[in-house]
């Protein structure tokens, strides 16, 4: 009894400590839950947020291949978030899917697909290996499942693992800058509207992310504890390093990029810092192998399980049709012969066909992006695409407190730039996290594919933390006569959460006061960055109280229509369309909007453009509704 008291007292301790992170962690996992699923329960069906385009390929998977044990499908993604978003649904619900049959071949026309889904409950396994995630029929619009319940409870459990790794992240940050760091570091990534949209979505980015920064400042202590005198404690943050770097690995393909950047960073920590010599090499090289291979061991363990019921045939097939042509033969080869092994080697195939499609969506980029008033293919939106987004969708205070910390820091530097004492005080994890956004602004800024700022968030994290620790740092630095950093950061901290708080609930949509705000933004790109189909939940309910009988409908969404308007809508595109009839509605999402608009092949009398005065409603930020003049 005594004994279970003190471990009483001991967590109670531990929790009042720890206090104001659990405060910032709660009050991120409640606004992100009420941001996309509202207040209205008992009518779920327009309640919060329509799912998104990426959720319905994630939840369908995730559900998949916890009930089949089979990765053919959305195998372009690793399972780490699509896994954790199918457990509430599974357990709770366990929703009619499709099984699998070898016996039935894929269906010519849509009937057939309905009477193989819905009446004989079959999923042909045809349609399987070709990736065949996109149907929105097969798990969330199912006639026999609850479609809102379970795009909610998947986003909850999404939300609680993302709330429960950034409070992993505070704890790694406490340990190496401590408790007042570690917390500025947590409020950097929790109220800002874009962190929050893509934290309350079934979508990789933002627990990738996390992941990312968690590696990173585990490996940091790893590096600060190189050669001390305490070899468990260095083992323990070596294993633990390890395991982070797998979840990162396990949450997005692009969390490879830890792997040159953690290299060269602890390379030139171990050569600058650290006592240099030929035995501290050595062991640097060989432990951060061990690492890495000890990461990717623990990688196709846990795919292993995701595989074990997948058949050859079916893994050769997708590694014919996604393996890079740059590539050589051999190693294609290779991975064909690893399908036709136990497990584990399979796992190894599933992996690289993973990487590979990634590679081949980066070379491709086929996506059209809309971005600044101009239509962008294959060749990508530019430069300046990234750039802007970063200044025009994260929160003016934060860019604010980023500079003064790099001003202050620069004229720091040009002090001391010649005294080794000022390196030396730099911590590892500062340098990480700088190489870090060094490579990955460089591979993000010069790839084609510019289909959303979310693909730039790890840099945007990296940066948090390194304004957060420059604010500490300079927190008694005067910046005009008796205003100090200190208050300056409490007086921009809280204009960034009123911020946060008035534009709740459309965190997808916005864009700060520099692109006209949130209502504006739509002007500067669409895509994720405003219009991922997030308002069509509230267009049915525009349409329901609005007692609309017919509306034309070119919308931007994965969705499926008939449930939420109620057969009251035809599909319509004036590129290939006529007019309505005079007096009827119309609803034209803000990316559709933007893509007809500024075609250039599109005649005047085949653009949106001319019904700007016959505007009659905005249904959420992202769709428009003309009445046909």
């Amino acid at each position: 009894m005594q004994y279970t008291g003190a471990r009483k007292i001991k967590v109670k301790e531990k929790i009042k400590k720890n206090s104001i992170a659990i405060i910032i962690c709660i009050f991120f996992a409640l606004i992100c839950f009420f941001s996309v699923s509202w207040f209205n329960f008992l009518d779920l069906k327009y309640s919060g947020d329509s799912i998104t385009s990426d959720e319905v390929p994630h939840i369908t998977s995730g559900f998949y291949y916890l009930k089949t044990g089979r990765y053919f499908l959305n195998p372009e993604h690793p399972p780490l978030v699509k896994d954790v978003s199918a457990i509430l649904p599974l357990f709770a619900l366990n929703p009619s899917f499709p099984k699998v049959s070898f016996e039935y071949q894929s269906p010519k026309n849509e009937e057939e697909k309905t009477e193989l889904f819905f009446k004989k409950n079959i999923f042909p396994r045809d349609l399987e290996i070709t990736n065949y995630h996109w149907d929105n029929r097969m798990l969330i619009f199912n006639p026999k499942n609850n479609p809102d319940l379970i795009i909610l409870l998947a986003r909850l459990g999404v939300i609680l693992f993302n709330s429960a790794i950034l409070f992993v992240l505070y704890l790694l940050l406490k340990r190496y800058w401590g408790k007042k760091t570690a917390a500025l570091c947590l409020l950097f990534l929790a109220i800002p509207q874009f962190n929050i949209a893509h934290g309350s979505l079934v979508t990789t980015d933002f627990a990738a992310a996390v992941l990312q920064m968690c590696a990173l400042a585990s490996f940091g202590v790893f590096l600060k504890l190189f050669n001390c005198a305490s070899k468990k404690k260095t083992l323990s943050w070596f294993f633990l390093s390890s395991l982070l770097f797998t979840l990162a690995f396990a949450a997005k393909f692009s969390s490879l990029i830890l792997i040159p950047v953690s290299f060269i960073g602890g390379l030139i920590f171990i050569l600058a810092v650290k006592k240099f010599n030929f035995k501290n090499l050595l062991v640097y090289l060989s432990s951060f192998a061990i690492l890495i291979a000890l990461s990717f061991s623990l990688i196709i363990f846990y795919y292993s399980f995701h595989v074990k019921n997948m058949d050859t045939e079916g893994i050769n097939s997708q590694l014919d049709a996604n393996y890079p042509k740059k590539f050589p033969p051999a190693v294609k080869v290779f991975l064909n012969q690893m399908a036709e092994g136990n497990r584990f080697e399979k796992a190894v195939s599933v992996y690289a066909i993973g990487t590979f499609m990634t590679i081949n969506r980066i070379d491709s980029s086929g996506q059209s992006t809309y971005f600044l008033g101009k239509i962008y293919g294959s060749e990508g939106a530019g430069l300046l695409y990234f750039h802007i987004l970063y200044f025009t969708k994260l929160p003016l205070p934060f860019h604010v407190l980023t500079l003064l910390s790099l001003v202050l820091f620069f004229l720091l530097l040009g002090k001391n730039v010649f005294k080794k004492e000022f390196w030396q005080k730099i911590s590892v994890l500062d340098f990480l996290l700088f190489v870090f956004v060094a490579v990955y602004s460089y591979k993000s800024i010069f790839s084609n594919l510019n289909i959303g700022l979310r693909h730039f968030m790890p840099v945007i994290f990296a940066v948090s933390l390194l304004t957060a620790h420059g604010t500490v740092v300079f927190w008694n630095e005067k910046i005009f006569k008796k205003i100090k950093m200190a208050h300056l950061a409490f007086a921009l901290l809280i204009i960034a959460f009123i911020s946060t708080i008035i534009s709740f609930p459309h965190y997808l949509s916005y864009y700060n006061i520099l692109a006209g705000g949130t209502n504006n933004g739509y002007k500067i790109a669409t895509d994720s960055n405003y219009d991922w189909g997030q308002d069509i939940k509230r267009l049915g309910k525009f349409v329901r109280d609005n007692n609309v009988d017919k509306i034309y409908v070119h919308l931007f969404s994965a969705n499926k229509l008939d449930y939420y308007l109620n057969n009251k809508h035809q599909w319509f595109d004036l590129k290939y369309n006529e007019l309505p009839p005079s007096g009827s509605y119309l609803a034209v999402s803000a990316q559709e909007l933007q893509n007809n608009i500024y075609d250039r092949d599109l005649p005047e009398n085949k653009k949106y453009s001319q019904l700007k005065n016959n505007l009659v409603a905005r249904v959420g930020k992202s769709i428009f509704i003309f009445k046909i003049p």
